[in-house]
């Protein structure tokens, strides 16, 4: 099993960003000149102090763009990106990436502000964002996470895909996608998870991926998202790696 990798740092150097694990971070100039930075915020969540500083940065008359994925885009002259990634980093925001890690992690309200919810969804992304930010991946990787079945985020359209169910438990979907010009739904790998047990489940799915995209990569390429590898490795192999880890007697099937 190949073990996970993580690199965080990346460079403005004034013109474009770099990162030497080739990780693609979303800091980029756009066709009208002006370069969009794209704030990582697991479940969409700000504090209000972090939102005045967005508005610090983009000015009066700028532009904040939010994003599917819960994200915040800013659009701002060239000349006033490095001094924006500090302010960001000053109220503890980080740059999301594009390509070749987790992407901003989706989740609803979630238990707590929704009626229908069945359990937690915003603690859940944070902790899932701080285990895995910067993993270093073989191409885009999306999390979405649902508090009920109403399925606010669409799981089974993300490359992993968790539910909330009764008694803190979770439901895992794996291989969907949401893009390009053949969307599909992804495959339920088990129900019942604990939620303690969550992220190692999410850790042994990214090794079990970037085991089977390195075994196949003459074939795969070098973007091969969650699905493509899953047709190339089979769906049982993820199933057994999540078995085998839970141990037996301790999901639902």
């Amino acid at each position: 099993m190949t073990e996970l990798q993580r690199d965080s740092n990346y460079q403005w150097t004034g013109e474009a960003v770099e990162c030497t694990s080739g990780i693609h971070w979303a800091i980029a100039e756009q066709a009208n000149g002006t370069v969009a930075i794209i704030v990582n915020s697991p479940g969409g969540i700000l504090t209000g102090k972090q939102v005045r500083v967005l508005a610090e940065i983009v000015g009066e008359d700028g532009v904040i763009k939010n994003t599917r994925r819960m994200t915040s885009l800013l659009l701002i002259p060239k000349e006033k990106v490095a001094a924006a990634l500090e302010q960001l980093q000053a109220v503890g925001l980080r740059v999301a990436n594009l390509h070749k890690s987790i992407r901003n992690i989706a989740a609803c309200p979630g238990k707590g502000f929704s009626p229908n919810s069945r359990g937690d969804t915003l603690e859940l992304a944070r902790m899932l964002d701080e285990e895995f930010y910067g993993t270093i991946l073989p191409w885009d990787f999306k999390i979405g996470i649902s508090g009920c079945p109403r399925n606010c985020t669409g799981v089974q359209c993300q490359d992993l895909g968790l539910m909330a169910e009764p008694r803190g438990k979770y439901s895992l979907w794996i291989g969907g996608t949401e893009s390009g010009m053949n969307p599909k739904h992804g495959m339920l790998v088990l129900k019942g998870i604990p939620r303690d047990q969550v992220i190692p489940v999410v850790g042994r799915i990214l090794e079990t991926y970037t085991s089977g995209s390195e075994e196949f990569k003459e074939e795969l390429g070098n973007r091969a998202r969650l699905y493509r590898v899953i047709e190339k490795t089979g769906f049982e192999r993820f199933k057994k790696a999540v078995e085998e880890l839970l141990g037996n007697g301790t999901v639902s099937r």
